[in-house]
């Protein structure tokens, strides 16, 4: 049999000729084999009952759910859309070593995984899934994210580049914050109180304080020390509603809290292994009570602690069973209470939720 290869000048009327054959055929067949990749509706994660503190005591933090892929959030991608993945790869993979985490006011979940190398966005609303950056320079040391909400901007440190990466929400490329300013930049947090963005520079041992309106250094706390207001490898920082910061003094065993304006206003924690102590602190979140969830990697757990600094609660543990976790890292709590843990080692994201008093009522009637 001899096969008949068709010249490379006939190509142009095959494919844009009066019947435009291939363009026809093309569309039939991804229609037609989007069809083989539409599935089942995929049945929700089953997760356990874990609470602490352990019964009998009285619940105050459930684990709701253990974030893999997708669709461990419900996310379900539509058949075209996983016949072009498919094609073109980019098919949504396992998360890997999870650090940064933020969620917008949409909900979506931001994961900055510095095994991709990406900032993974789960949208479990526009039933969708994307990493950034989708183009352009990769992202070569990512640490953390954080959400400028007003403006719709989403800043990305990268230590390696010594720099903050900006994009839109839809994940285009809208600049960055030049190395020069920064040294090593880790921490990432917004300050809608002072419209300020907050980098953590673990280099240099400090907190800058940038405008959100233009991206100019509007200030610098602290330096290397063991004195209050100073620091020793800080790595992550949040705001709590009211502006007030807190920055994780990561090889000073302890959490700083200063105004929205810079001024040192406490400090908790010491080098230990009794609660209250920390070991090495690697995140930090407020929750909706007003109360401070501190990452620990080295204790395997969360410690809550009051706005005093008292510790209330730890909830975690060392393992790999569900609501166990290994060295995690990073912490958020989104617009609804949920909180969201970086098991980093584990490669998941774990989901727990502050049991409420009506919660715990309807546990005890069960």
């Amino acid at each position: 049999m001899i096969t008949r290869f068709l010249p490379m000048a006939e190509w142009p009327r095959l494919i844009f000729g009066p019947g435009k054959r291939l363009i026809c055929i093309l569309l039939a067949l991804t229609f037609l084999l989007a069809g083989c990749f539409s599935t089942a509706p995929v049945p929700p994660v089953k997760i356990p009952s874990v609470f602490w503190p352990k019964p009998p005591a009285r619940p105050r933090v459930a684990l709701v759910n253990i974030i893999r892929r997708p669709v461990d959030m419900g996310i379900r991608l539509g058949g075209l859309q996983q016949f072009w993945r498919s094609l073109f790869g980019g098919r949504p993979r396992a998360i890997q070593y999870p650090h940064g985490l933020a969620v917008d006011k949409a909900g979506r979940l931001y994961v900055v995984d510095t095994g991709l190398h990406k900032l993974c966005v789960f949208d479990v609303k526009g039933q969708s899934y994307k990493v950034l950056p989708q183009k352009g320079k990769p992202l070569l040391s990512p640490i953390d994210v954080a959400i400028d909400n007003q403006r719709g901007r989403v800043f990305v440190s990268d230590a390696e580049d010594g720099a903050v990466r900006i994009f839109t929400l839809a994940g285009k490329d809208a600049g960055k914050i030049k190395r020069g300013v920064l040294g090593r930049p880790t921490g990432l947090a917004v300050n809608a109180v002072s419209d300020e963005l907050l980098v953590i520079d673990s280099k240099n041992d400090s907190l800058l304080r940038f405008s959100l309106a233009d991206l100019k250094l509007r200030g610098v706390i602290g330096h290397k020390g063991v004195a209050a207001g100073l620091f020793n490898a800080p790595t992550a920082v949040t705001v709590a509603p009211d502006g007030s910061i807190y920055v994780v003094d990561t090889l000073n065993d302890r959490v700083q809290v200063f105004t929205p304006a810079g001024k040192f206003i406490r400090m908790f924690g010491a080098v230990g292994d009794a609660p209250g102590n920390f070991s090495r602190p690697k995140g930090v979140a407020v929750d909706n009570y007003g109360n401070v969830h501190v990452v620990d990697a080295l204790f395997d757990n969360i410690q809550i602690f009051n706005q005093k600094g008292q510790v209330l609660l730890s909830y975690g543990g060392a393992g790999q069973k569900p609501g166990q976790l290994w060295l995690p890292s990073g912490i958020t709590i989104g617009p609804h209470g949920r909180i969201y843990v970086a098991d980093t080692y584990n490669h998941r994201i774990q989901v727990y939720k502050i049991v409420k008093p009506e919660d715990r009522s309807r546990n005890d009637e069960k």
